[in-house]
């Protein structure tokens, strides 16, 4: 009978392991060629450029999530797309758009303001607060996910070398405190990348709401 592998320099490969599968692995199947993503995203921003009306504003989402459909997976697009969908009434699927683009883009101005624009509509409030989870897990929100995995490979790196130190007999408490600090690092990082990966993983597309105006 196989016994769970529990030693701590194992468990943080793994958990770097499985971080950088996340970064790797690939979005749906692409249906498009490179010239008609083109057309599409092009397509997209023209509606987006000239909508004026709820209705409008869903057809420019429409025309985005082609590309979500397709497989595209970058902040520009879910930054677009959320605030067509916001401009759209669409509310708790913009929240969903805005936070995806922070998975690549980071916490970015213009995500922030329009994120609490659709948080406060959502609370029917002028005004939204972050909630309590963003500023505990500051890093995971404010960082892309590429920037957090960069961050774990390197106190991953860190990790050994210090392990290292030890293992030859030096033993100074300021290389077990780098120790200690850098393994604690790699499991932060690395659980939020890996988190950000299923997120994005079992994510389905938008179910685009017709408003009432559009469906008379």
């Amino acid at each position: 009978m196989m016994k769970p592998d529990c030693h701590p320099a194992r468990l943080l490969f793994k958990l770097l392991l499985m971080a950088l599968i996340s970064c790797y692995s690939g979005a749906p199947a692409s249906a498009l060629d490179a010239s008609e993503r083109a057309f599409i995203w092009n397509e997209a921003h023209a509606r987006m450029a000239s909508a004026r009306t709820p209705a409008a504003y869903l057809r420019a989402a429409q025309t985005y999530q082609k590309l979500v459909d397709d497989g595209v997976r970058n902040g520009p697009l879910f930054y677009n797309l959320g605030t067509a969908l916001l401009q759209a009434g669409q509310i708790d699927s913009a929240i969903d758009a805005f936070q995806r683009a922070e998975q690549f883009l980071g916490t970015q101005s213009d995500i922030r303001q329009n994120l609490k624009i659709a948080m406060a509509r959502k609370a029917d409030n002028e005004t939204a607060e972050w909630p309590w989870y963003r500023l505990v897990l500051f890093w995971h929100f404010y960082l892309p996910a590429a920037t957090r995995m960069m961050v774990a490979a390197i106190a991953f790196f860190i990790f050994w070398a210090a392990l290292t130190l030890r293992l030859v007999g030096i033993q100074r408490s300021g290389v077990n405190a780098i120790l200690i600090l850098a393994a604690i690092t790699v499991i932060l990082f690395g659980s939020s990348v890996a988190t950000s990966w299923q997120q994005e993983a079992t994510a389905s597309g938008y179910q685009l709401i017709p408003p009432p105006s559009a469906s008379k």
